[in-house]
């Protein structure tokens, strides 16, 4: 028997629905991300995802599954984002799915987004099979890479000493200039609260490179991880690109690493320069996914 969906908004539930339902709706997936409601809250918050622009599936006037979205102008092009599709088991397989991102697809045509982007765990086959069915393509692979004891040489051979390193806030990244292109809505610089730049510039003062980073801190404000969530050169892939890079990794990751936990949020496959220098210096895949994205 066809069910009877009805799309409402997240907004219209009490955070503590949400909670239950977000907890619900991602139960059994491969990499576990049970939540608080104040962890759900503060990512929601922190990463400008929309509960009015959130979609909730309900049958019967239950909540069974969802779709969190965001929307903000990136360059020029307005860009939403799927910030998490969950179903709760006993839905699953009944064409919920499609009936939460095709409401999603209606709300991104509606408040005039240019395109969508998601990401998928690589191992979730049914979840990507179901976004290129809906019109979303694979444009990358993206990897949360960790590592537990750097290996501080792999960083620190080559000279990258004509470079001034200036750090600062990530809202630093805007004023540069430098093409958002495909790069993953989590990485952002807008998505990064309380994170940190790394800007090194040229003997002209030109900026030659940067990174965005984010360190974890505990209750007595010891410094226990950091995480990376961008590292560029800028300009092309000059000569001296790997060094500068060497240097940017340096600066962010070490050499007084010993003891932290060493974090990488969704790097590109396609930036093997990076990609290359972390797994050198010890980082190993943690989780890996896919990059998709649609026109609206």
């Amino acid at each position: 028997m066809k069910m009877n969906v009805i799309m409402r908004r997240m907004s219209e539930f009490s955070p503590a629905e949400l909670t239950d339902l977000w907890n619900e709706g991602f139960k059994g997936y491969s990499v576990p991300i049970t939540m608080s409601m104040e962890m759900l809250l503060k990512r929601s918050a922190d990463q400008g995802l929309s509960l009015a622009q959130s979609i909730v599936g309900c049958v019967d006037g239950i909540p069974v599954g969802f779709v969190m979205n965001g929307l903000r102008n990136t360059g020029g092009v307005k860009t939403a984002w799927n910030g998490g599709t969950g179903i709760i088991p006993a839905y699953r397989g009944k064409g919920i799915g499609k009936l939460l991102i095709k409401a999603s697809l209606e709300l991104y045509e509606a408040e005039g987004a240019d395109v969508a982007l998601l990401e998928a765990l690589s191992d979730n086959k049914p979840a990507i099979s179901l976004y290129e069915r809906m019109g979303y393509e694979v444009i990358d692979d993206l990897f949360f890479y960790e590592c537990k004891s750097l290996k501080d040489e792999a960083l620190t051979s080559g000279g990258f000493g004509e470079y001034e390193f200036r750090r600062g806030i990530p809202q630093d990244i805007q004023r540069l200039q430098v093409p958002v292109s495909n790069q993953p809505w989590q990485t952002q610089w807008e998505s990064i609260v309380n994170g940190e730049s790394l800007i090194a510039f040229d003997p002209e003062g030109q900026p030659a490179g940067y990174a965005l980073y984010k360190r974890g801190f505990d209750d007595q404000g010891t410094h226990t991880s950091t995480s990376l969530f961008q590292c560029k050169v800028l300009g092309g892939q000059s000569e001296d690109a790997l060094a500068l890079m060497k240097g940017l990794l340096s600066e962010v990751f070490g050499p007084s690493s010993l003891g932290l936990t060493l974090r990488t949020v969704n790097i590109p496959g396609s930036e093997t320069m990076l990609t290359g220098l972390l797994k050198e210096a010890g980082f190993g895949i943690s989780v890996s996914q896919v990059h998709m994205k649609r026109s609206v």
